[in-house]
């Protein structure tokens, strides 16, 4: 799927930069859900910094939101939020923008007010991919 979307951005003129806002809103939002339940302050977190983005997709920003918060549910029930973090940071190639990524998550971890276990280990793995 993530294949036919960056042909349909090279089509498109859209290219790398749009590939990596999406990588970008996807890790945002499965650290939403990374630790087992979906918070609204955190979801806020990410749908107040996403809505800065210039998004330049055919999907709106709020039906992508949507779509890829049931998917990163998926992935953390699944136990696949290692290999989840790995794949989108394939397609975040400016260093600015891997280090972007951590900033946003940490964010929205602390926007509940804690930290879970959960939440701390995906951090790090993160952190690692840095």
């Amino acid at each position: 799927m993530k294949f036919e979307q960056l042909l349909n951005h090279f089509d498109s003129g859209i290219c790398v930069e749009q590939l990596q806002k999406e990588s970008l809103l996807d890790l945002a939002l499965l650290f939403v859900a990374v630790d087992g339940r979906v918070c609204e302050s955190e979801l806020h977190v990410v749908r107040k910094w996403a809505a800065t983005l210039n998004w330049n997709s055919a999907v709106s920003l709020d039906n992508y939101i949507s779509d890829m918060v049931g998917k990163c549910v998926h992935a953390v029930k699944s136990d696949d939020t290692e290999a989840f973090i790995q794949h989108r940071m394939k397609f975040i190639i400016d260093q600015p923008m891997r280090e972007l990524a951590l900033k946003i998550v940490h964010k929205v971890c602390a926007a509940d007010g804690k930290i879970d276990h959960r939440e701390q280990t995906a951090m790090d793995f993160l952190e690692a991919q840095v």
